[in-house]
């Protein structure tokens, strides 16, 4: 049964259309139940896959702008927002997305992460599948796969932001808000961050290939061996700094800065994270 409440929204462009096949492929084979309504956000060059509708907003003047635009072209209380590198790996629930729907509504939040990275601050007697983000949170609001408050999503975003600078300055923005910022304690949805730095990552074209599903590499390159190591030894840096507590992480950024040495290695800084 379609679910009128939220439009699953796919903030795209036209330079990232060789995306769309993959990412269909796999949410058609991980998730063929979706009960939203699904709609692809590009520039000029309109997504013509089967069930899903296209939304073009002209010009690629800057990120926000777009995504400013689709939202104020869709009607629902609430947006699914996932962008088209996050390739499902596995079924989806839907009855726990449902779930979750509710959970946004009934708490009367403005944003729920269906995904714990990272994961919330504070549990919630009654709603323990999800946690609230504290003020000063890094990443309160990101980029990461999540239900938002139309209206909210629109007021956080920021004429000429990036996806990256949004989920530093628009978090700072958040602390602001009236409604809360949530995120479920386990994943909702399973995917991969299959392409960075405009290329693919070895295991987002593997993955595709595993399922079948064709990739042009000549639309768009795959990393080499090389730059393929470097993001691995990158995100192994992150993810052992993302085990402290952000605060702690918070304290030892203000000493670094304090003392002019050097930061410590990996992304404890408000560089974004690393995508898995």
């Amino acid at each position: 049964m379609a679910d009128d409440r939220v439009t699953l929204l796919v903030p795209s462009c036209d330079r990232y259309a060789d995306l769309w096949g993959p990412f269909f492929a796999l949410l058609r084979r991980h998730w063929p139940d979706c009960p939203f309504r699904i709609v692809v956000g590009s520039n000029h060059v309109p997504c013509t896959l089967p069930g899903v509708e296209a939304l073009c907003v002209g010009d690629d003047v800057d990120w926000s702008r777009g995504v400013r635009a689709m939202l104020e072209r869709l009607d629902t209380p609430a947006v699914l927002v996932v962008l088209e590198d996050f390739l499902l790996r596995r079924r989806v629930d839907t009855a726990e997305v449902l779930a979750r729907v509710d959970d946004l509504f009934h708490l009367d939040a403005a944003y729920l992460r269906l995904r714990p990275f990272p994961p919330p601050d504070v549990r919630l007697a009654r709603y323990p599948a999800v946690g609230e983000c504290d003020p000063g949170a890094p990443y309160r609001a990101s980029m990461q796969a999540a239900l938002w408050r139309r209206d909210d999503l629109l007021a956080l975003l920021r004429d000429g932001e990036n996806p990256w600078e949004f989920e530093i300055y628009g978090a700072r923005r958040s602390d602001a808000f009236a409604r809360g910022f949530f995120s479920a304690r386990t994943e909702v949805l399973d995917y991969y961050a299959a392409v960075t730095a405009g290329k693919w990552i070895p295991y987002g074209v593997a993955l595709c290939r595993e399922h079948g599903v064709p990739v042009d590499l000549a639309a768009r390159p795959m990393m080499s061996a090389e730059e393929a190591m470097r993001r691995n030894v990158s995100r192994v840096t992150n993810e052992a700094f993302g085990l402290v507590p952000w605060r702690a992480r918070e304290r030892m950024l203000r000493w670094f800065r304090a003392t002019g040495l050097r930061q410590p290695p990996g992304r404890i800084t408000n560089a974004p994270p690393v995508k898995r």
